[in-house]
């Protein structure tokens, strides 16, 4: 299933009322080639799919939607829950719900008794309150957190920003040396000192140091490379983007994914 009128807005949409306003908005560009991106390495095509649904090989229970929302990290029943908040719930998941929140509190990557729950998760697929459900985890979940990285140490490109909001969501938040938090502080970490580049922005390092971003870039990618359990073929895709120095988008970034091939990946959805 693929977006049809939701998907240029869907991600932006969910930055108005009742919804955590961010730091700073992404444009939509980099909304759309991250969600595309994320979407061929984690489904197979750059079509979103809100009914992509199976077990997950890297031991996460079951992987479904957009993202790949897992059980075992609980997004999966945050899109769940905030479905069965809107009218046209009926009901899909009520026999899953105990178990969910059991595996959620506990980083279960346990699937016994979840028999069904991608039939379940394939019918509420039919109704656009759950594509709008996961467009609202994404946002909440991913983008927001993301942004607030970027606005500290000044993050001005397309590419940048795009690679940390896909490092949220491949390899989640937190503080651990696998995920974004643990990255974007070793990265930090490694500048002791001032460097000059020619990208034309500098961040701003432990608000202390002025780093060229580029630079900043390639070590954030260095480290990820070294730590990231799920994002291997997002970062090869990220470093072709790098290597044609294609720093900021407006209507298409190409990429090159892991057998090789130039994929031309657009600003809106066709």
């Amino acid at each position: 299933m693929k977006f049809s009128a939701l998907s240029l807005g869907l991600i932006a949409a969910f930055s108005g009322a009742g919804h955590a306003a961010p730091v700073t908005e992404y444009s939509n560009c980099v909304n759309v080639v991250v969600m595309q991106l994320v979407s061929l390495f984690q489904t197979g095509s750059t079509a979103q799919n809100f009914a992509n649904c199976g077990k997950d090989d890297d031991g996460s229970g079951y992987a479904s939607g957009i993202i790949n929302f897992t059980t075992r990290n609980g997004d999966a029943l945050k899109v769940i829950k905030e479905f069965m908040d809107t009218s046209s719930y009926n009901g899909e998941f009520d026999d899953y719900i105990d178990t969910l929140e059991e595996y959620a509190d506990s980083g279960s990557s346990s699937t016994k008794n979840l028999d069904g729950y991608c039939d379940a998760w394939k019918a509420a697929a039919n109704n656009t309150e759950f594509w709008s459900a996961q467009g609202s985890v994404v946002y909440n979940e991913y983008n927001v957190p993301s942004q607030e990285y970027v606005a500290e140490i000044g993050i001005k490109f397309s590419v940048t920003q795009a690679v940390l909001y896909d490092t949220a969501i491949v390899d989640g938040l937190g503080s651990g040396k696998s995920t974004l938090g643990g990255m974007f502080k070793a990265t930090n970490n490694v500048f002791d000192s001032d460097v000059t580049g020619s990208s034309g922005n500098s961040v701003t390092v432990n608000d202390e140091y002025q780093v060229d971003e580029y630079v900043w870039l390639q070590k954030f990618l260095d480290i990820r490379e070294k730590n990231s359990s799920a994002g291997r073929k997002n970062i090869e895709a990220y470093r072709s983007i790098v290597t044609r120095n294609d720093l900021n988008w407006s209507n298409s970034v190409t990429v090159t994914d892991s057998d090789g091939d130039d994929i031309v990946i657009k600003c809106k959805y066709t």
